[in-house]
């Protein structure tokens, strides 16, 4: 009777253990590339749709959210991303129901947009700080590649919303659709052609995207796949001017050191 009490009292408590495991800002990465490419399917889907924009902001911001405490990110960051998704859900409902209201759509935007730009540098930093790469540390340095690519198409729509002027030759007005497909297309070099940047700034921004997306995977990606499995080598010891002064010394002291 005794044993039974224990092991039902036990039971609660294992459960509750796994849901803190789940719960807590560990490494998984996998989760945050698995968010991404739901982010970008439902941007590129359901734009058009009133109630599909609180889809997309919702996922952006948990996405936003999730990626920030994965990385361990400073906890400023934490809770903006916290406030970007309750706020600007509550501001894109409350424009759905009464179209009269004020829109602060942009002004939510632009902290959703610092946000994407600060993701992929938390991330990288989280990415540094692990000595054994591991599979995480694959999947966050690929989630880092595609949130290039969605920060960089919040550069272009803030550019044309700054600007005032079209973005893009030969379109009036862009979608968030437009945005993010130019900016992958530019991201992979896959350039079809269909929209190209009116303007220098434009232009300019694009091919620095090109350039950083293939230096990246060159370097970074191959370079942690490379490693995968392994730690990272230590660097050398750095050694200052008297040491060098001092071992070049004995070597020439040294006949041993040139015999054959």
């Amino acid at each position: 009777m005794e044993m039974e009490e224990r092991s039902t009292g036990q039971a609660p408590h294992k459960v509750g253990q796994r849901i803190h495991g789940l719960a807590r800002p560990a490494d998984s990465f996998g989760l945050v590339l698995i968010l991404l490419v739901l982010d970008y399917i439902a941007v590129s889907a359901i734009t058009g749709n009133a109630w599909g924009r609180v889809v997309i902001i919702v996922l952006l911001g948990a996405t936003l959210l999730f990626a920030l405490r994965t990385s361990h990110a400073h906890r400023i960051w934490r809770l903006l991303a916290a406030l970007y998704l309750l706020v600007s859900t509550i501001f894109t409902v409350v424009s759905i129901l009464a179209p009269s209201a004020t829109d602060f759509s942009q002004q939510t935007s632009l902290v959703g947009g610092l946000l994407l730009i600060i993701t992929p540098i938390a991330i990288s930093r989280r990415i540094l700080a692990q000595r054994f790469i591991s599979t995480e540390t694959v999947l966050g340095a690929l989630c880092v590649y595609l949130l290039i690519g969605f920060s960089f198409s919040f550069i272009y729509s803030g550019i044309a919303y700054v600007s005032g002027a079209p973005f893009f030759a030969g379109l009036s007005e862009a979608t968030s659709s437009d945005y993010l497909f130019f900016s992958y297309s530019t991201l992979t070099t896959v350039g079809y052609g269909n929209l190209v940047p009116a303007g220098s700034v434009g232009q300019t921004l694009a091919m620095l995207e090109a350039l950083f997306g293939q230096i990246y995977l060159v370097i970074v990606v191959a370079r942690l796949v490379s490693l995968w499995g392994q730690e990272r080598p230590a660097p050398p010891p750095k050694r200052g001017p008297n040491e060098q002064k001092t071992g070049a010394t004995t070597q020439e002291a040294d006949p041993s050191a040139h015999a054959p």
